[in-house]
C-alpha cells in the first residue's frame, strides 16, 4: 500500500469514527428508492451467504440480512462497525457477523460469497479498481455484486465541480467515479454488467453539512463556492436557494449495477 493511500484510508477512520453516530441516524442512507431497487434486483434467496463491504451505518446490510441465510457486514472504521452492530442487533437481526475489513484487502476467501453489496461508500477509497477486483474475487462464480455510489458527471468542467464540492465538505471523500469508470472497473474484475439505473437525490445543505460536522466558516465557504458558479453547473446540479438567498439545496446523482461474475 502506498503512503497516499494509507493517508487517505487514516482520513477516511478518522472521519467515521468522528461521525458515525450521524450516519446511523441519516434518513438519506437509511431509506431511498435506490435500497429498495438493490433488494427488487438481487435474486436473492434463504440459502445465500452475503457480504456487505463498507457497511457504514448497516443501513444496506439490514435490508438483505431478512432475504439470506447469513450476512457478514464489513467496514474499515471499528466505531463505525460498532454502531453498525449495535443498530442492526437493535433491529433484531440475528443471522450477521462483523468484521473490520479494508474494501482493497478483503479478508476472506476466494469465492466465499453468493452475494456482495456496497452502497455510498467507494467515494471513499483510494483505489476502487482494487476493491472492486478484491469484490469479483470473493465472489462465487455466478455470483452478484450489487453496487449504488455518488457519480460524477462524464463533462470535465461539472466532473471537478461536484469532486471538489464532496471534498471540501468531507476531507475523506477520494472520488465520485463516472458511469464509465464503473463499467470498466466491472469489466476489468471480470464482473458483467446486467442492469444499471440511476437516482437524482436532492441534498438538503443544512442536514448535509451538519452530517460531516463542517464548521461553520467553512459551511459559509462552502456555500458561496456553489452559488458562484455559473448558471450551467446551477441547472445541472439543481441549485436550489431559500427566500433569504441562502443555499438550500444540490442535486447528486448515484448509480445501481448490477454485476455477474463470469
Amino acid at each position: 500500500m502506498t503512503q497516499d493511500n494509507q493517508h487517505k484510508k487514516a482520513q477516511v477512520q478518522e472521519y467515521f469514527s468522528r461521525t458515525a453516530e450521524s450516519y446511523v441516524a441519516s434518513f438519506s442512507h437509511k431509506a431511498g428508492d435506490d435500497l429498495e431497487r438493490l433488494i427488487e434486483i438481487g435474486e436473492w434467496n434463504s440459502q445465500q451467504d452475503a457480504l456487505d463491504v463498507a457497511t457504514g451505518g448497516g443501513h444496506t446490510a439490514l435490508a438483505v440480512a431478512p432475504h439470506v441465510k447469513h450476512i457478514t457486514v464489513s467496514d474499515l472504521t471499528p466505531r463505525m462497525l460498532d454502531h453498525a452492530r449495535a443498530y442492526l442487533i437493535a433491529q433484531g437481526v440475528t443471522n450477521a457477523q462483523f468484521q473490520e475489513a479494508d474494501a482493497e484487502r478483503l479478508p476472506f476467501a476466494n469465492a466465499q460469497f453468493d452475494r456482495v453489496t456496497c452502497r455510498i461508500a467507494p467515494h471513499h477509497f483510494p483505489n476502487v479498481a482494487q476493491a472492486v477486483r478484491e469484490i469479483a474475487r470473493v465472489l462465487k462464480s455466478g455470483g452478484l455484486f450489487l453496487l449504488i455510489d455518488s457519480i460524477s458527471p462524464s463533462e470535465t468542467e461539472l466532473d471537478t465541480f461536484l469532486n471538489t464540492l464532496e471534498k471540501r465538505r468531507d476531507g475523506s471523500h477520494v472520488r465520485s467515479c463516472t458511469i464509465d469508470e464503473w463499467k470498466h472497473f466491472f469489466s476489468d474484475a471480470g464482473l458483467q454488467v446486467e442492469y444499471e439505473e440511476v437516482f437524482r437525490r436532492p441534498l438538503d445543505y443544512d442536514d448535509w453539512t451538519k452530517r460531516s460536522q463542517l464548521p461553520a466558516t467553512e459551511k459559509a465557504a462552502l456555500e458561496q463556492f456553489v452559488l458562484g458558479q455559473d448558471t450551467r453547473t446551477h441547472a445541472y446540479f439543481d441549485v436550489t436557494q431559500r427566500a433569504d438567498g441562502h443555499l438550500a439545496s444540490i442535486s447528486n446523482d448515484y448509480v445501481l449495477l448490477k454485476g455477474r461474475k463470469k
